[in-house]
Order: C-alpha cells, then structure tokens, then sequence
C-alpha cells in the first residue's frame, strides 16, 4: 500500500474547502429572483412603462431594473428600493431624434425593447413584487399593451 504524503493530504482538503466556501459566499451575493418579460415593440409616439409595488417586505425592497433593447444593450437601468405597498413606475421613451443619412424609415420606426428585474434583497421571494409592463400612446394616454399577473 502506498502511503501518501501528509502535507499533500493536508493541501487538497484545504483547497476543497476553500472551494465550498467561496461557492457558499458567491450563492449569499447573488439576487434570488430575476424575473424578464417578453419583448415588445414600441414606436416614436410610445412609451414602456414598468410598474412595481412591494406587497411584502416592512423594510423595503432592493431591485434593480434596466430596459434592454434586441441586443441586449442596456437602455435605462437603475437600483431602487421599493417602500412596502408604494407603486413605483419607471419609464423608458425612445428618442425622437432625426434618423442619420441613407436610413430606412421602415426600419427605425418600430424598436424591440425588454424589461428586466432583479431583486437584489436576499431571500425575498418573487411573490413579494407585483409587477407589469405597459406600453402607451404618449398623446392619447392610451395603453397599447398591458403584460403582468393578477393578484394571487
């Protein structure tokens, strides 16, 4: 039977537990609950409105939102703390600026837009957010789409 050294038992246990720990402390960083919406289209005269409320959490509610465009390159993000039954709206609107030379109209009239959320505050479940995503008419006011879930 061959007998291995100490030290190198000693070393690749060490480096096993390391390992977990570094595991176990990246698991406790990392948000619980993400949640996306399917993508949608806006116009010039449009905007994306997301809507959120916490519906449970008395200390408030870490997340962090961010339109994307078809890309994936971020719009409009920020992190915000949602106090308990407050609704708190953000919105995105494309800019109306002129189109550069030799553009397409048809191609830049309609842009596909997605909403992401994540909850930043540690083992808070989703159910804690209600949240929706809307897009309107920026003259008339009237919504155009309407995606989120009743209540449960």
């Amino acid at each position: 039977m061959k007998r291995r050294n100490p030290l190198t038992k000693l070393t690749v246990l060490l480096a096993v537990l390391l390992t977990l720990g570094a595991a176990r402390a990246q698991a406790d960083i990392l948000p619980g609950v993400s949640i996306g919406f399917a993508p949608v289209g806006i116009t010039m005269d449009q905007t994306a409105r997301l809507n959120m409320v916490n519906v449970d959490i008395p200390n408030g509610l870490l997340i962090s939102w961010r339109f994307i465009d078809a890309d994936g390159l971020p719009l409009a993000q920020a992190v915000t703390t949602l106090p308990l039954g407050k609704i708190v709206s953000v919105d995105f609107r494309r800019a109306g600026a002129p189109l550069p030379p030799n553009t397409d109209p048809a191609l830049s009239i309609r842009a596909e837009v997605r909403a992401q959320i994540q909850i930043v505050s540690a083992g808070v479940p989703g159910e804690s957010l209600r949240r929706s995503l809307e897009v309107f008419n920026n003259e008339t006011g009237a919504t155009t789409v309407c995606m989120g879930g009743a209540a449960p």
